[in-house]
């Protein structure tokens, strides 16, 4: 098995570094353990603020508490979690090499030819069988498995930076849907030792204007330094811990095609990007080991043909869909920013909502 990405580890990926309950399960079945995590400690439930003020949402009964009992969820830097993922396979066997994929061959004689550029010449690997998950605009991913719908998918684009004396929260992840953010949001995600991630994501327009990031950091600093932010109270003696990063999102739903003869596409280049919050790891994580199982099983009975990889497919989507139209309903909901005012001032009074709403946010990274 061989595991090619342009960049060595670690590596920073800009991202809201939230691992949600999901994620955390797949990575610890690929072999992440618990001691790697040890430094980064259980979130506890999570905030949410709009126009009406905060909501609190975390268990305050011993019912809610056994509710959330399972659902484990942290917040890990990227440079250090996809480390950790990267090790894990090489453990498993896998052969780590630093190459840029520029093309993924046509299916001849039960194979396919990787190839592309490696930092001491030129890469030409012949596969049985091939994952593409290369995020973000994958060429290769619409190269390989092409999709003759004329599709343009939504786009996200969010920025995140690291800081420095953070007074938030230390055990909930926060989320604001102020009217301003919308449809949006911003987060504060604790780290340890009073480090924080805080950012803004967004739909981006339909159209690039060539101002989106220049128009998303000034959005970026009004959350943290604006007096009417909720963050401002959290940030105010906060210094920053390096540059703030800005990255796009093809987000999901999407009807791409999923598998070719020898092919598979995973994660963000299959369109698994939740449309609300912009969450793709816990897809990614599982889009890539049901890969690898059905990826086995074709092998153990033949060639990894189209037809054999079909299952692959069919998974992904029934397990991913309802996730993702969930998320897009939301999204349209909450984008109104009275409706979802008048949303939070029902559920606030209700006695479950600490325990569902946290088990819900936490289930969403």
């Amino acid at each position: 098995m061989l595991l090619l990405d342009r960049r060595s580890f670690p590596r920073d990926k800009p991202c809201g570094d939230l691992i949600g309950v999901r994620a955390l399960r797949a990575a610890l079945r690929l072999g992440v353990s618990e001691t790697d995590l040890r430094e980064y400690p259980r979130i506890a439930g999570a905030i949410v603020t709009t126009e009406g003020g905060e909501l609190d949402l975390a268990p305050r009964s011993g019912w809610g508490q056994r509710l959330l009992s399972g659902s484990d969820a942290r917040v890990v830097p990227r440079v250090v979690f996809d480390d950790l993922l990267v090790r894990s396979a090489v453990r498993a066997g896998a052969t780590f090499r630093q190459a840029t994929v520029r093309d993924v061959g046509p299916w001849a004689s039960g194979a396919r030819v990787v190839s592309g550029q490696e930092r001491h010449g030129a890469l030409s690997v012949a596969a049985r069988a091939v994952v593409v998950a290369g995020g973000y605009g994958c060429r290769v991913a619409s190269d390989a498995a092409p999709d003759d719908r004329d599709e343009s998918p939504a786009r996200g684009i969010a920025m995140r930076g690291y800081f420095r004396d953070v007074a938030c929260p230390a055990d909930r992840i926060v989320f604001s849907l102020e009217r301003w953010l919308l449809p949006g949001y911003g987060w504060v995600f604790p780290l340890p030792g009073g480090r924080a991630n805080v950012g803004v994501g967004r739909l981006a327009p339909p159209h690039d204007e060539g101002g989106e990031e220049t128009h998303l950091h000034e959005l970026w600093q009004r959350f943290i330094e604006d007096p009417r932010s909720p963050t401002a109270q959290w940030c105010r003696d906060a210094v920053p811990d390096g540059r703030p990063r800005a990255w796009p999102l093809d987000l999901g739903p999407r009807r791409r095609p999923l598998t070719a003869d020898g092919l598979l596409v995973a994660g963000e280049a299959a369109g698994l990007v939740g449309p609300l919050t912009g969450a793709g790891i816990a897809f990614a994580l599982e889009s890539g080991e049901r890969a690898g199982w059905v990826i086995a099983s074709a092998l153990e009975s033949g060639e990894a043909t189209k037809d054999r990889l079909s299952p692959y497919g069919r998974e992904t989507r029934r397990r991913a869909a309802p996730w993702l139209r969930a998320e897009l309903l939301a999204q349209r909901f909450l984008a109104d920013a009275e409706r979802a005012r008048r949303f939070f001032d029902v559920v606030r009074p209700l006695p479950p909502t600490g325990a569902l709403g946290a088990r819900l946010l936490l289930h969403l990274g």
